[in-house]
């Protein structure tokens, strides 16, 4: 084995020589040199080669070597020196790229092997799927095109909030009033007009004769054209409360039959109304009972028996409590009895409920 003795040794300097293999395949003779582009990274200093080959990119970063270094032995002919040159190896790899969605694929495929080979139920369900798949392009334009016909109004929401308020299940009340007597005005619950219209409608009806017995108990003496119109108010908000809803619902309903203008303003005030049909929330239903309350305080000196009341009207003390509370009277026990009296100052509900119904 001849022997070499190495004249100059070259390390790696800007530039030094890169063996190249391809991941696939080893170069051969009949590989023709062709121009390549050298490209450093300034972050980490590695280079990269890139070279096109019969239509088809390659390239390939240098590798590290931990462990040992690559040489090259390179001997004059001429003169016969011997040169050690440290180079360099690097991989050049195909660079293909793919445009199509290999899911969207998947799924193609999927489909039309089970709609070749699958079982009946098994198409069916592929079926299914096919007619839930929604073309997102359509849908978007779908949804631009109704979002700009649509127009912003501004409207007073207030209204949509007074369910939530105590003031919704009783009549204007004035808390702040020196005197019991203008508690309530009377002229925001019924005007002189409506008061005049509606006592002279109950003018020689039978509506003494089929008043609820509690009520028939507070008409004893002579009563003003003012209290005559809210016994018959009271007494219509009663039998509203106890009326089924199906029974409303009927055309035929009427809630006040001895006046038009009375009936008018119980039917618009203590039921809704969605689409032509009558409706009636546990809200509006709460609301009749509290409006007859306050109806049978002003008819009755601002009092009347808690007992009595709650044993014909049939319901539980609990019940009628909290709605006599919302009305700013106070229960007052006068020997085995309560009575409900309306006086300063008045009886503050709580403040905030844990729900609308109470």
């Amino acid at each position: 084995m001849p022997q070499f003795y190495i004249d100059d040794v070259c390390p790696k300097e800007t530039v030094y020589p890169m063996i190249v293999s391809f991941q696939n395949g080893y170069v051969t003779q009949e590989l023709d040199t062709d121009a390549c582009l050298l490209l450093e990274d300034e972050n980490t200093g590695k280079k990269t080669v890139a070279t096109e080959l019969c239509d088809l990119l390659y390239s390939g970063e240098e590798e590290e070597e931990d462990l040992g270094r690559t040489l090259i032995l390179a001997r004059n002919i001429r003169t016969g020196k011997v040169r050690l040159i440290e180079a360099q190896n690097i991989e050049l790899k195909p660079q293909l790229k793919s445009h199509v969605d290999t899911t969207e694929v998947d799924d193609t495929s999927y489909l039309e092997l089970s709609r070749k080979f699958g079982s009946k139920k098994h198409k069916q369900i592929m079926e299914h799927r096919e007619k839930l798949k929604v073309n997102v392009q359509t849908v978007t334009e779908q949804m631009q095109n109704i979002t700009d016909s649509i127009t912003e109004d501004q409207l007073d929401l207030s209204s949509y909030n007074k369910a939530d308020s105590d003031e919704f299940y009783i009549p204007t009340i004035n808390r702040e009033a020196t005197n019991v007597d203008k508690v309530y005005d009377i002229d925001s619950i019924l005007t002189p007009e409506q008061v005049d219209k509606i006592h002279s409608e109950i003018q020689g009806t039978k509506y003494m004769s089929e008043l609820n017995p509690f009520l028939k108990s507070l008409a004893t003496k002579e009563l003003s054209k003012l209290h005559s119109v809210l016994l018959v108010y009271a007494q219509t908000l009663l039998q509203l409360y106890s009326t089924l809803m199906k029974d409303i619902n009927k055309k035929t309903f009427t809630a006040c039959p001895y006046s038009v203008t009375l009936n008018e303003i119980v039917l618009n005030n203590f039921l809704s109304n969605v689409n032509g049909k009558r409706g009636r929330s546990p809200q509006y239903k709460d609301k009749s009972l509290c409006h007859a309350l306050v109806f049978i305080l002003l008819i009755n000196n601002y009092k009347f028996n808690f007992n009595d009341l709650c044993q014909e009207l049939k319901l539980t003390q609990r019940t009628v409590t909290s709605k006599v509370a919302l009305t700013g009277a106070t229960l007052v026990t006068v020997g085995d009895k309560k009575v409900a009296q309306l006086k300063l100052p008045l009886n503050r509900p709580a403040l905030r409920r844990k729900s609308t119904k109470f």
